[in-house]
């Protein structure tokens, strides 16, 4: 009897137990639910728009039994906030007919499924980022003027029309002795596409070095021309009175040949300067120095200044007493300083 008691009492207590944890897993079910339902909740939002236009059937077909009233389902109040904010809708404030998740439309001509189904709108933030990025990152206009390639500075290669890299390359060339002696020349640059050079071709003016006023480390630097032929060039210069005439005087100096003068030819000129002396005020030491006169002209010269009147100290003179030749005197004419000759 005592046995049957005890078999009754686990046999409850097993139900009991039972029903306990069933009623727990029922607990933990109803609360997932209200919680999902909480977290995914479908609001209604309700849209007054004068125009349904043709619309207005699909609209009533999806929400029957609404006249009048578009009807858009959100499944997320914060998007639908957004997009009711984006769209020029207003909320009802608290008390005022409707939940508060309702809009009112404020006026459009857009249909709510058009507004529903467009793209949401973001701040003006972006928008106003990307304008400015734009307007910056937008290479400007290329300018034209007149420029000297082997001059013009890196921020004016760019005012042409050059990026960085490019106007950084021609400046390359140019510190390692790179010379530009005619447009053709600026050309041949890889980064000078034929396009740009068309278009700035009319404005390259580039200056050539004057023989007159170069000094050494100028004549380095053109083409054939190192330390030793720079100084020949410049004591030549000075034995002529500091005048060059022509280019081809470069020809007269020991060892300076054709293909020499070549090399550079493009990129030198020579302008006019008055000499350092005139044959008739120079020293014996400068007439004996002089390449086209040497010493014993400069004698002749001297004698014959000392007896012939200053109104007859011409080049023309010195040739009719046998002091100069015809080809001497016609080299000589822009030391002549008698108004007769002058520079070439």
């Amino acid at each position: 009897m005592k046995r049957e008691k005890l078999s009754k009492a686990a046999a409850s207590g097993a139900v009991a137990l039972i029903f306990l944890v069933l009623g727990f897993q029922a607990a933990i079910f109803t609360g997932n639910v209200f919680r999902y339902n909480r977290e995914h909740r479908v609001d209604t939002v309700y849209v007054v728009s004068p125009g349904l236009g043709s619309e207005q059937t699909r609209l009533e077909a999806l929400s029957p039994g609404v006249s009048g009233v578009e009807k858009l389902r959100v499944g997320n109040r914060g998007s639908m906030s957004s997009l009711a904010r984006s769209e020029g809708f207003s909320e009802p404030k608290p008390g005022e007919k409707g939940s508060r998740h309702q809009a009112v439309a404020e006026g459009g001509s857009r249909s709510v499924v058009q507004k529903g189904l467009a793209p949401r709108q973001e701040p003006g933030y972006s928008d106003s980022r990307r304008a400015i990025a734009e307007k910056f990152s937008k290479k400007p206009e290329p300018e034209t003027f007149d420029f000297d390639p082997n001059t013009v500075s890196r921020e004016d290669l760019v005012r042409l029309g050059f990026s960085e890299k490019q106007a950084q390359v021609i400046e390359n060339y140019r510190s390692k002795g790179g010379k530009y002696y005619s447009p053709a020349d600026f050309a041949k640059m890889y980064v000078v596409d034929s396009a740009a050079y068309e278009r700035l071709k009319p404005y390259i003016k580039i200056r050539k070095l004057d023989l007159n006023t170069a000094d050494s480390l100028e004549l380095i630097g053109l083409r054939g021309i190192g330390p030793y032929y720079a100084h020949k060039i410049i004591e030549y210069r000075r034995r002529l009175g500091g005048v060059f005439t022509s280019k081809q005087q470069l020809l007269e100096i020991d060892g300076f040949d054709a293909d020499r003068l070549e090399g550079f030819a493009k990129g030198v000129e020579v302008r006019a300067k008055t000499p350092w002396f005139t044959i008739w005020s120079a020293t014996k030491d400068q007439l004996k120095n002089h390449p086209y006169i040497g010493p014993y002209t400069a004698k002749g010269i001297i004698r014959y200044k000392s007896v012939a009147d200053t109104a007859f100290w011409t080049l023309a003179k010195l040739v009719e007493n046998g002091v100069l030749s015809q080809d001497a005197a016609a080299r000589l004419k822009y030391l002549d300083g008698s108004g007769e000759g002058g520079h070439e």
